[in-house]
């Protein structure tokens, strides 16, 4: 068995185990197809796991994975789900529509078979059935490669059951299917797991989850199959077809009573620490000798950097590209400048049409005839270049914070999903990505911030950790006001850190400028009015952007006593962590700085009847701080108001601390000043 400690931020069993031959006995699963009876609909449900949000019960979600010979090279694996659902209401109606994926390119592509579905209703006593037809049955095309079949159960509404159960079959065993047995949506009272694999091939797999296990139990076995190996190398070489009796590896999993997922406010992605496990090929015997498969990350470089579609792309000449290099680095320099200018050609050139495919579709030549490819085209492309002009430059896989966490000790190659680029420059490392023009020379978008990526080259392969922690966002805000017989008016400007001008760039090359001040006059509604909207530095990605605007604040009309808010188009107006209590850490995108500087000209007929007090409290004694300091000087009122977290990640035993700092900020910034005619 191999182990591996479990992530340290990671709560759940994070563990690595070699699929072997373990002790106890696999129980077989029953055609429970269509047994449903009447008292399957009022099933009563431990309350332990719903509450009043639950809109949907899964009742049983069976998985197997079987293996059988195959007429192109040795074994096939079948996967079959099979999968029944209690719907409670309305809410829960989009679970009737069910995608399963599949990939449907080359000589052998997957099958999906044995499609079934239906919905059983309650009516006057007496189940009915409504049947999914096979015309209602779609297949649609994802891209060049992937396809999916996609149906909806018809018949369903509050209180049915709905069952389905599809089998896919395929040649490609590297990666098994993974099994979730929590959901994301809906409480699960039982979900079961069975695999059964012959002895020619080894897996590991990764067990996530917090919840403990029902059954897990293993067994060997031995099963016949009818293969086709192929033959010797050379002139007239052929296959041949035999059956082979091998020993196999089965085992059995099973939870029970399992709470949905749920939904909580800044955590990765659910992907992280729901109950699951996932299967990658560790080795293969061909009846004489083990050959190891991506067992180590010496190994995965190595297939890496062999790849067609990755280390390939960068080894095949790329000569054809010195006439551009040569023509954008015309007038630079330095060999920082040179660099630069290649990038933003790259950045500014190339559209990215997919952020999460880290290889080369076609080859770099077909990139740069169509100025758009992945991300895995777009920084390749990028690494050629650099490489051409005499720069070190290396492909970093890794994974996105959306995607779920990487290993740094064992490489689970489906769990990478992005690439960037690493280059050196005097001495200097720079980390790059073009796929998103919005980002400056060395800057990376947050959800780069994983946790350990890759480097894949045949040099000094190693990890890299790019931690939230590490990444620092400041933001300064301020806001000027003077009382006019209109009311009140002002100026605000908001200059922005790394991320928040990264965004806010995103954010108007998407909508446009008037689009992006439409959706600021919609969070003052008609109690304000902005106008002379700008913003700096827009088309300067290594600069910090700033925001600004003029605006209007109505004050009822005749008004002996006014009410407002200084924190005005800022501020934390609910607290973020609702829940009392939380299993899961908090995972912030980055770590925080915002200070908020507010100025006002009190208007000569009024004076301040009443304003918060100054306060300042540190959490957790050094790990940050919220400050809010105000004062009246003569006709001026002034605030200060500043938050500091110095860290981007906590643990769920600090959760409570946490949501109590925020409570105390959110009643804080709420307070207003109250001023009254003289």
């Amino acid at each position: 068995m191999i182990s591996l400690k479990p992530l340290t931020y990671v709560p759940a069993i994070l563990c690595l185990c070699l699929l072997t031959g373990l002790c106890s006995a696999q129980g077989k699963a029953k055609d429970t197809w269509g047994k449903i009876n009447s008292a399957d609909f009022a099933a009563s449900v431990s309350s332990s796991i719903t509450d009043s949000s639950t809109s949907a019960i899964v009742l049983s979600d069976w998985g197997n994975i079987k293996f059988v010979g195959n007429k192109h090279d040795w074994f096939s694996h079948v996967y079959t789900r099979h999968t029944r659902i209690k719907i409670l209401n309305k809410r829960a109606l989009d679970l009737a529509t069910v995608t399963t994926t599949y990939y449907a390119a080359g000589e052998s592509p997957e099958k999906l078979t044995d499609i079934q579905a239906s919905a059983y209703n309650l009516e006057d006593g007496k189940i009915v059935e409504t049947r999914l037809q096979s015309k209602d049955i779609f297949d649609e095309k994802l891209d060049k490669e992937y396809s999916q079949k996609k149906f909806s159960i018809p018949g369903v509404k509050e209180g049915s059951i709905i069952e389905y159960t599809y089998t896919k079959i395929s040649e490609y065993n590297t990666i098994l299917p993974s099994w979730r047995f929590q959901w994301e949506s809906c409480p699960c009272l039982s979900s079961e797991f069975h695999v059964e694999i012959p002895q020619t091939l080894y897996y590991v797999f990764v067990r996530q989850g917090v919840h403990p296990y029902a059954v897990d139990k293993g067994s060997e076995g031995r099963l016949s199959y009818r293969v086709t190996r192929d033959g010797q190398s050379g002139v007239g070489a052929t296959s041949e077809e035999m059956t082979v009796a091998v020993n196999t590896v089965k085992h059995d999993w099973a939870m029970k009573d399992i709470p949905a997922f749920g939904s909580e406010r800044y955590i990765t992605t659910p992907a992280n620490y729901v109950d699951k496990l996932d299967f990658q090929l560790a080795k293969t015997y061909d009846g004489q000798d083990y050959h190891e498969h991506l067992n180590d990350w010496a190994s995965a470089t190595d297939a890496l950097l062999k790849r067609e579609d990755f280390g390939g792309a960068l080894d095949a000449d790329s000569y054809w590209l010195d006439a551009t290099i040569d023509n954008i680095t015309t007038g630079a320099a330095s060999p920082l400048d040179q660099a630069r200018a290649i990038y933003y050609y790259v950045s500014k050139h190339f559209t990215c049409t997919d952020h999460y495919e880290p290889y080369v579709r076609t080859n770099l030549q077909d990139v740069v005839k169509k100025n758009s490819g992945t991300v895995g085209d777009i920084n390749l492309l990028l690494i050629a270049m650099l490489r051409r002009r005499g720069f070190k430059a290396d492909p970093v896989l890794l994974s996105t914070r959306e995607h779920g966490f990487n290993l740094e000790s064992y490489p689970i190659i489906q769990r990478l999903n992005y690439v960037i680029v690493r280059t050196r420059i005097d001495g200097k490392t720079w980390y790059l990505d073009a796929a998103h023009p919005q980002l400056g020379f060395g800057q990376l978008a947050e959800n780069c911030y994983n946790g350990p990526a890759r480097v894949i080259t045949g040099m000094d392969a190693s990890s890299v950790w790019f931690q939230a922690d590490s990444l620092r966002e400041s933001k300064t805000t301020m806001v000027l006001i003077t009382g006019t017989d209109k009311g009140l008016e002002g100026s605000w400007q908001s200059t922005l850190g790394r991320q928040g001008s990264f965004e806010v760039r995103k954010s108007v090359s998407e909508q446009g400028l008037d689009s992006y001040f439409k959706s600021l006059q919609t969070s003052y509604g008609d109690d304000g009015q902005i106008s002379n909207g700008g913003i700096d530095s827009l088309e300067k990605p290594e600069e910090p952007v700033k925001v600004h605007y003029d605006f209007t604040l109505k004050s009822p009309a005749g008004s002996d006593i006014l009410y407002f808010n200084p924190v005005i188009g800022e501020g934390w107006h609910e607290n973020p962590f609702k829940a009392a209590n939380r299993k899961y850490p908090v995972e912030m995108p980055y770590a925080m700085d915002e200070t908020y500087v507010f100025s006002m000209d009190i208007p000569a007929d009024y004076k301040v009847e009443e304003m918060p007090r100054s306060t300042k409290v540190a959490f957790n004694v050094d790990q940050g701080f919220f400050s809010y300091l105000i004062q009246q000087d003569g006709s001026t009122l002034q605030l200060q108001c500043r938050l500091k977290l110095n860290r981007a990640n906590f643990q769920p035993e600090d959760y409570s601390a946490l949501r109590d700092f925020f409570a105390l900020i959110v009643k804080k910034e709420s307070e207003q000043i109250v001023l009254k005619k003289k």
